[in-house]
């Protein structure tokens, strides 16, 4: 449909297409630009070196080492590491939940991914149960590592699945071809 309010007569096309701008300038601003923001490195050498002394300054001992060292101590820090190490775990594991909560569907699934996503279940809660049972601190530990790796692949799985059928694509094929 013509625009019969348009009064300047039509062009040629060939004219029209010259008279639109470049695609690339014709000259970059880029190496003026970088010039511009680039620091001064002489204005910043001192204060970088200043707070780096001040830190070597800080770690360094208090006092002369002793010969005999406290094994309590030395137990109790070991101790306290790992209480730290432990509650991050429990910190991480709580974040993986609340994602797999959030991504889990309870809607229809295709039966692969419902039965891998019940044998991922009835290994988390036997590792659960076995978490309760040992009281060991060290073996603790390893069995919250454990319990994460699960957590991360089951947080993988839910949300590989919600990642496919977004792109409209069929889990079963990519979940043979994952694990």
């Amino acid at each position: 449909m013509a625009d019969y309010g348009l009064r300047e007569p039509s062009l040629p096309l060939g004219e029209a297409l010259a008279r639109l701008p470049l695609e690339v300038p014709a000259h970059s601003a880029w190496p003026a630009l970088a010039r511009r923001l680039e620091p001064d490195r002489h204005r910043l050498r001192w204060p970088l070196a200043l707070a780096a002394s001040l830190l070597a300054l800080m770690l360094l001992p208090r006092g002369l080492p002793t010969s005999t060292t406290d094994s309590n101590t030395t137990a109790a820090a070991a101790a306290a590491a790992q209480r730290v190490e432990l509650a991050g775990m429990m910190s991480e594991s709580s974040r993986l939940e609340r994602l797999i909560d959030l991504a889990s569907d309870d809607g229809a699934s295709s039966a692969t991914a419902a039965a891998f996503s019940l044998e991922l279940g009835d290994r988390l809660h036997a590792l659960d149960t076995e978490i309760e049972a040992n009281r060991d601190p060290d073996r603790q530990l390893e069995l919250w590592q454990q319990r994460l790796q699960l957590l991360r692949s089951v947080a993988a799985l839910e949300t590989s699945r919600h990642y496919l059928a977004a792109e409209g694509r069929n889990f079963d094929v990519a979940l043979v071809s994952t694990y």
